[in-house]
């Protein structure tokens, strides 16, 4: 054998004295092995083409090539692995290894490096664990019966046109906190899936191709990352990435979530980002999800397709986190993007088109920003949210769904800027249930029915186009109640606004025309209030007020007609004030019995004419100031009929002397106010918001509720109803989500009060800022552009509610009246639990009285005293001591049923009724 210096390889590859390994019986190295033990650190051992059975360790750093090049020389292990690397760095080229068992391992590499060049390895995995490195370039693995690559501790490994085929399990595993990088590597044919991330461990794949597997392509789980770039994965029997679980997002890739554009992902490796990254990637023909994210998972999803995909084309549930860019999902078998749990999704710039349900579904407590996307041809409704979800949709284009363009139903809150709605076959949007949406510069056109609201709530509708739709533009259900400005509804074939029975909703400044029926239909009990509104040229009635119907019409503007301008039905009572009809063959019918009342309303170029000239409307107007806007009507019930009944509520309370005597006050400057008005004068300065001071259960709740009732009386609110909320209603987890959250509080409160429980918690303690302070400045707003329309009481402690008032200027303005509630005296403390007993049917023995009120004298009362709640839990507790004594009587009279003694109230050594103090907690404070 010949021997020779070697000279430096262009790789890099160690130089030093070359060893000819061959198994003719002249060769100085008849194995592989005694080549490598005799070599020093550093040497090259150059392979005769054949085959060599026997297993290699290396600890040193040893070249071993095939001197015939690729596939000459076979390397079949003797026993366990064919080859081990347990320091040093050990150079593999053009050698095939064969293992010899394919469930076990064939290479083991534990600790130094292995750089395997165009080599096979067959019957058995590849695994890197340790501190070690492995390089795989043009490598195949292949015909193992479990894992082909595995990584685990904290190894690093690096493929380059690397292929792993038919495995029975996993392709590539990485556990542990090991490293994995892949570039242009094929996975395919895999048992299992193509890729596991497990634990901390860290994947980069680029330019790969993963598919077919019988598993999910990518899954990562625990707490690993991931980055995919330009990977292509496809015909996978499972999801196409699955995300169980990763790293957390930089904040660069989260950012707080705003109305403005969010930003894309930066650029930078896993490590630097958290989370999982794919970019520019293909997923196509999976089985189960194309991207199915759980648990606390995280990925951007960027720049990717999602196609032809059995489940859901991306799915993300429990608390996991997805931002997605520039996407398209499409064909997918079940929803393109379904939310659920308390997953939150923000996708920009992205198209999810011609899904098998939903284009976007979110239900329970998801939470889901779509700027500038577009969504089509959906079998079911392309925007479908439910349970508690949230969804603000800016700049979205929606098309082409046999359903709703986006319904919103539950308790859902629907947010949506912007864009526009075509070819809905049941409607443009649906608000149904208990939700609510806040809707603004929304076209909606081509569609079955433009806005449906059937909602308790008011959403709100500002600056939309509705146009060219089959039959209603907006159509307010049977005791729901909305809000719509300055919007425009044209083109409808039958009505353009109808406004179901019992309907409360307000229009302002919007138009109506070319409709095939009437304009605005106002239907039995219905109460709209309408300023401002043009109709013209309807087939039918301009405005059509129905049997028994209501509601209020200022400065409309009604013309071309095809039926009478306005129609009045039997025992309907509109009140019209300002309103214009012209170019009109008929102005004004009206059925028998019909009550409508015009002030200052005329008519001009109508042939048929009911109405006065303008000179004349103008003439006959009540003399004094220019009335003020009506309020709309509250039904055939006279509300001022139950001012007597509701002071006397307010007197038969326990207690709250101080109370009374203010509520007492407010109610005569009411109504001076109004008596002031009816003569044409200026009514005095008053401000109706207020601050209610007390600790818990001293009646703040209950008084509340009739101040509303008693407003509503007075005819300063039209319904007085009572909207309780307290922080959690109003302030929302993250940037953007508190404006609408407290708008969509403030609106359900409309015509009646919104009462904050422990308003003072919306102000951060020290000098901290947080959300809700936002919530303060848009109430501040919303209370001037609504002055009228409700009344805002905030409650709680004292001292507190001092610091809640001075913590932004516009509070001290509009909070200018403290009412102070007192706390109970033991003597009231007693008389509630009398209350209590009388309500449920029970008598209170004089002993068990006396017992009572020395209990409530001795009572220790800190800072979280309940009172009247206090009193309350006591009355109970009798009353299930009073059961347990009485199942014993054989035959109980009705007197021994319905009389607490003093026995029924449990007092230990101290004085203290022992059962009550834990069980204080309650909800309210009414007596």
């Amino acid at each position: 054998m010949t021997a020779h210096r070697a000279t430096p390889a262009p790789n890099g590859a160690p130089s030093g004295k070359v060893e000819r390994v061959s198994t003719r019986p002249w060769s100085r190295y008849r194995t592989i092995g005694a080549a490598i033990r005799a070599a020093k650190d550093g040497g090259v051992i150059s392979v005769v083409a054949g085959v060599y059975r026997e297993s290699l360790v290396f600890d040193k750093s040893v070249t071993v090539t095939a001197e015939g090049g690729e596939g000459t020389v076979e390397l079949v292990a003797a026993h366990g692995p064919v080859l081990v690397v347990r320091a040093g760095r050990a150079t593999i080229r053009g050698i095939a290894l064969r293992g010899r068992e394919p469930g076990a391992v064939a290479v083991a590499v534990h600790a130094g490096t292995l750089v395997l060049e165009s080599a096979t390895v067959t019957g058995g995995a590849v695994e890197v664990s340790g501190s070690a490195a492995a390089q795989l370039r043009h490598c195949v693995i292949r015909g193992t019966s479990s894992t082909g690559l595995r990584a685990a501790g904290e190894a690093v490994v690096e493929g380059t046109a690397l292929t792993v085929e038919e495995v029975g399990g996993d392709a590539v595993v990485a556990g542990d906190a090991a490293r994995i990088v892949l570039t242009d590597t094929r996975l395919t044919k895999a048992g299992g899936g193509g890729v596991v991330v497990a634990e901390r461990a860290a994947l980069t794949l680029a330019r790969c191709d993963i598919g077919p597997t019988a598993g999910a392509g990518v899954e990562v789980v625990g707490s690993g990352q991931a980055r995919l770039t330009d990977c292509r994965l496809h015909d996978l029997a499972g999801d196409g990435i699955r995300v169980a679980g990763s790293s957390t997002f930089g904040p660069a890739w989260w950012p707080p979530l705003r109305p403005e554009r969010s930003a894309t992902a930066p650029a930078g490796a896993p490590g630097d980002a958290g989370g999982v990254l794919v970019e520019r990637c293909t997923i196509t023909r999976s089985a189960a999800t194309g991207v199915a994210l759980s648990g606390s998972g995280q990925l951007h999803l960027a720049g990717s397709t999602v196609e032809h995909v059995g489940g859901p084309g991306v799915l993300a549930t429990d608390d996991s986190r997805l931002a997605m860019s520039g996407n398209q999902i499409s064909h997918a078998g079940q929803t393109a993007l379904a939310v659920r749990d308390r997953a939150e999704v923000r996708c920009i710039d992205g198209t999810m088109a011609d899904s098998a349900a939903n284009g976007l579904f979110v239900a329970d407590d998801g939470r889901v920003l779509l700027e500038g996307c577009t969504l089509r041809r959906s079998e079911y409704s392309a925007v479908h949210l439910t349970g508690t979800a949230t969804a603000a949709l800016l700049e979205c284009t929606i098309a082409d769904t046999p359903e709703f363009g986006v319904r919103a139903s539950d308790h859902a809150l629907l947010r949506l800027r912007g864009g526009s709605i075509t070819g809905a076959g049941l409607g443009g949007i649906q608000v149904d249930g208990d939700a609510d949406a806040d809707v603004h510069t929304l076209a909606v056109s081509s569609c079955q029915s433009g806005i449906r609201i059937d909602t308790p709530h008011r959403p709100l509708l500002a600056d939309c186009d509705i146009r060219d739709v089959e039959q209603t533009g907006i159509e307010i259900a049977r005791g729901a109640a909305l809000v719509a400005r300055r919007c425009r509804i044209t083109a409808c074939g039958a009505v353009g606004v109808l406004v179901d029975g019992d309907a409360a909703p307000m229009l302002e400044d919007c138009e109506i025309a070319e409709t095939g029926g009437s304009g605005l239909v106002i239907w039995e009990g219905a109460t709209p209030v309408i300023r401002g509104l043009t109709v013209a040229g309807c087939g039918r009635n301009g405005v059509y007020v129905a049997d028994r119907a209501h509601g209020s019409l200022i400065d409309c503007d009604i013309s071309r007609t095809g039926y009478p301008a306005v129609y009045v039905g039997a025992d309907a009572d509109p009140q019209l004030l300002r309103c214009h009809v012209h170019d009109a063959g008929k102005d004004l019918e009206q059925a028998a019995g019909a009550r409508a009342t015009f002030e200052e309303c005329w008519s001009s170029g109508v042939a048929d004419a009911t109405l006065p000239t303008e000179a004349d409307a103008v003439r006959l107007a009540p003399a004094g100031p220019r009335r003020a806007l009506p309020r709309p009507p509250a039904g055939p019930r006279n509300r001022a009929a139950d001012l007597p009944a509701l002071l006397g509520q307010l007197e038969d309370l326990i207690g709250m002397a101080r109370v009374k005597q203010d509520v007492g006050t407010m109610v005569k400057l009411v109504q001076t106010v109004t008596r002031r008005r009816e003569a044409g004068l200026a009514p005095p300065p008053m401000s109706r918001h207020l601050v209610f001071a007390g600790n818990p259960g001293t009646g703040k709740t209950t008084v509340a509720r009739l101040y509303g009732q008693l407003l509503a009386a007075l005819g300063m609110l039209t319904s007085g109803h009572l909207v309780e909320v307290d922080r959690s209603t109003l302030v929302g987890e993250y940037v953007g989500h508190t404006a609408p959250k407290t708008q969509a509080a403030f609106r359900r409160a409309l015509g009646g009060v919104l009462f904050i429980d422990e308003a003072y918690a919306l102000v951060p303690a020290g000098n901290g800022t947080d959300f809700g302070l936002e919530a303060i400045s848009t109430l501040v707003k919303l209370m001037e552009d609504h002055r009228d329309e409700v009344v805002v009481i905030v409650a709680g402690y004292p001292h507190e509610m001092k610091h809640f008032i001075a913590a932004n200027p516009g509070l001290s303005s509009r909070f200018s009246r403290t009412l102070a509630f007192d706390d109970y005296s033991a003597a009231e403390l007693v008389q509630i639990v009398e209350k209590q007993a009388a309500q449920h049917e029970y008598g209170l023995a004089d002993e068990a009285r006396a017992t009572i009120l020395a209990y409530f004298t001795a009572i220790p009362r800190g800072e979280g005293f309940g009172n009247a709640r206090f009193a309350r839990k006591v009355f109970q507790l009798m009353t299930e001591r009073h059961a347990a004594r009485v199942a014993d009587l054989a035959a109980p009279t009705n007197m021994e049923l319905s009389m607490l003694e003093a026995e029924d109230l449990p007092i230990n050594d101290t004085g203290v009724a022992a059962e009550v103090v834990p069980r204080m907690a309650g909800d309210g404070d009414e007596q």
